[in-house]
């Protein structure tokens, strides 16, 4: 496998804003079109190593994150699916994201839903991308919703941008022992993911993510001719 190099130049281009929506198509030509986008692997590496190389702040970088998102079906959730893995620090034992991620149409909101489904037991999803039997295991009584953290995707021009409704995405984290609140947005292109998500507590202090410093830039992975 190899990563595709983006530029400096090519990187601000992918995170600045388009100042028009792309010409009237349906949402579900759209979701097609994005589920044609999405599968795929993809990491921040070059984002990573060139944070490191300009010595920057261990408080102004980002973490390393790899992201493995392909086509599945669980019996019982409604719309196209997709697993997401994803792992940190570059180690593929540290998985800190295990989802299934269901799209849908969403005709009120004039834009492609994303409901996220969170397992009961994250290590029965483990590679589930590979193993068929996994899937067919489960079903939708094995993942619980967190009512508020929908995602919805708009077209714009060249890409497709995700948000969160507006304080809408609060949960008890097991992990963090604590009541966070999510602040996300996305943008999904030919090749790229552009993930900027944080989550604070209640007080208002950081849990997780980087805050102020800008999208993690996760590049697509293409095989080796």
């Amino acid at each position: 496998m190899k990563l595709r190099s983006f530029g400096p130049a090519a990187i601000l281009a992918l995170s600045a804003c388009a100042t028009s929506y792309a010409a009237p198509a349906s949402l579900e030509t759209q979701l097609d079109e994005l589920l044609t986008w999405f599968p795929g692997t993809y990491e921040n590496h070059q984002q990573v190593y060139r944070q490191a190389i300009a010595d920057l702040p261990a408080s102004e970088r980002h973490r390393h994150r790899h992201h493995t998102f392909q086509p599945v079906f669980i019996a019982g959730i409604p719309g196209r699916q997709i697993y997401a893995q994803q792992y940190q620090h570059y180690d593929p034992q540290d998985l800190y994201r295990q989802r299934v991620y269901a799209f849908t149409v969403n005709a009120a909101e004039q834009a492609i839903q994303l409901t996220i489904y969170t397992p009961n037991d994250p290590d029965r999803l483990t590679d589930m991308h590979l193993d068929p039997a996994k899937q067919a295991a489960l079903s939708a009584d094995d993942f619980f919703l967190k009512p508020g953290c929908e995602v919805y995707w708009k077209k714009r021009d060249d890409q497709y941008e995700g948000y969160l409704k507006d304080g809408a995405c609060s949960y008890y984290s097991e992990r963090f022992q604590t009541e966070v609140f999510l602040n996300e947005t996305l943008v999904m292109r030919e090749g790229a993911l552009l993930l900027d998500d944080y989550a604070v507590d209640g007080d208002g202090n950081l849990i997780f993510g980087a805050a102020g410093n800008g999208p993690s830039i996760n590049l697509k992975y293409e095989a080796c001719d």
